[in-house]
């Protein structure tokens, strides 16, 4: 045995000191030393080295798939980014929240670069940027400013407010559970902010079996339901209140619409380049996990769609194309029926502002109630109202509140005590949940 362990020993001794190998090679000595590792590997072990080289093989294949094609038909006009906004990426005191849109603009300057960001200025940035009609971003904003920022000023942050208070991070207000490329709040122990390597990896492989090769409306359909099932299975805290669960659903039919190089099935194309360059994913070919980067549009030139995506169109491809692949219990009665359309969607936006608590409101009741009068201001103004789609008033009642778990565990207002150091976390190049988290996971690989 001394003397079998000693001959096995000779290459490594010979690498280091060549004088001892006698006759034997450099490279004979290390086939032998993996001759010898392969024998000593445990059966399991060499499966899973396997395996996991297998999973790199294939996400690299199929990212190489999704490469290379171009808008077919775009007017010059809509080129993005336009003369004068120049990408420039996020300081660690500039507030970057959830949504990769808003903090695309942002970088850009379409949007102030501290992530202190207004009403109006978020109207004509979306609309420059993205061609995002109106009355989309009307609705989106009413929910923002209302239970995340401050209605004197019409304003909010794009991630975390001043102390951590308020903002886009607030939990299921604007952010939402079963997100296209962040993890729940609860099992993402409070980090929703962050892009989630194991989510976009798992997006990236239902573009690959696409027909077109693309991020298609089928495909974030598939990407829904995956998501949707697994928030469902593993998160004890989930919340899918009717208000954030819009735009919860949006989202997924916001990557062909609004990320896709040109209009969306009118010659555009939602591939690769596009989504992860906007998202803010880049590849590590050497372990298969995506890097959270700063979201920046595609450098080969990309261009805005030609036509406006509003609140009817994208309420209705959210609950026909998207919703249906997998269900989720909320609060909308017509589920029941089957009979919900984007109008009375709309509608229940509209009548349900009663039950939200504004962020600053504390509960109080004339407060609030004055709270919900501008929001239905805004709204009406963009034409949300029984003018245009038949919206009962409702009477105004801000005893119903939005968060009933607000206290709770997991809750907005009570996260996990490990949550706190990741609440407003603005930090880029590095890789955020390799693997599903079944349970909270209060720290990330680096």
């Amino acid at each position: 045995m001394k003397v079998s362990m000693l001959l096995l020993g000779l290459p490594a001794l010979g690498l280091a000191y060549p004088g001892m190998m006698g006759d034997m090679s450099r490279e004979e000595a290390l086939e032998m030393l993996r001759e010898k590792r392969d024998a000593e590997a445990k059966p399991e072990k060499r499966q899973i080295l396997s395996s996991l080289v297998g999973t790199v093989t294939n996400l690299v294949a199929d990212v190489s798939g999704l490469l290379g094609s171009v808008a077919s038909s775009v007017d010059p006009d809509n080129k993005r980014p336009e003369a004068g906004y120049t990408f420039q990426a996020p300081g660690s005191t500039d507030s970057r929240g959830p949504c990769p849109g808003l903090n695309l603009l942002a970088n850009y300057g379409y949007l102030p670069r501290n992530g202190h960001v207004t009403f109006s200025e978020v109207i004509e940035a979306t609309a420059r940027g993205f061609n995002m009609g109106a009355d989309l971003a009307t609705v989106l904003l009413v929910f923002a400013i209302l239970t995340d920022g401050d209605i004197a000023t019409e304003s909010f942050y794009l991630g975390a407010g001043p102390g951590g208070v308020g903002g886009l991070e607030r939990h299921s207000t604007v952010e939402a559970d079963i997100s296209p490329n962040r993890e729940d709040y609860y099992l993402g122990c409070g980090d929703n902010h962050h892009l989630s390597s194991r989510i976009f990896a798992q997006n990236v492989a239902y573009a690959a079996a696409d027909p077109d090769k693309q991020f298609t409306l089928d495909c974030m359909s598939k990407q829904w339901a995956a998501n949707a099932a697994f928030s469902v299975k593993n998160n004890p805290y989930l919340y899918y209140f009717p208000f954030p669960s819009i735009v919860a659903t949006a989202a997924f039919n916001f990557y062909p619409q609004f990320f896709s190089n040109g209009t969306y099935e009118a010659g555009g194309v939602a591939n690769y380049e596009s989504i992860s360059s906007i998202i803010g994913a880049q590849l590590n070919k050497n372990t298969g996990q995506f890097e959270y980067v700063p979201e920046r549009w595609p450098a080969q030139g990309w261009y805005r769609r030609s036509t406006e995506y509003g609140a009817v169109q994208a309420l209705t491809e959210a609950f026909t194309r998207i919703y249906p692949s997998y269900p989720v219990s909320m609060a909308f009665p017509q589920l029941q029926g089957g009979d919900l359309t984007a109008a009375n969607a709309l509608c229940m936006i509209y009548q349900g502002l009663n039950s939200i608590t504004p962020l600053a409101l504390s509960g109080e009741e004339q407060s609030i109630a004055a709270g919900v009068t501008w929001a239905l201001g805004k709204l009406t103004a963009v034409g949300l109202d029984g003018t245009t789609l038949g919206c009962a008033s409702s009477t105004l009642s801000p005893n119903e509140f939005l968060f009933p778990n607000s206290t709770q565990k997991g809750g907005p207002l009570n996260p996990p005590a490990s949550v706190q150091s990741n609440i407003g976390s603005n930090v880029y190049y590095k890789t955020y949940f390799t693997s599903a988290p079944t349970t909270p996971q209060c720290s990330h690989s680096s």
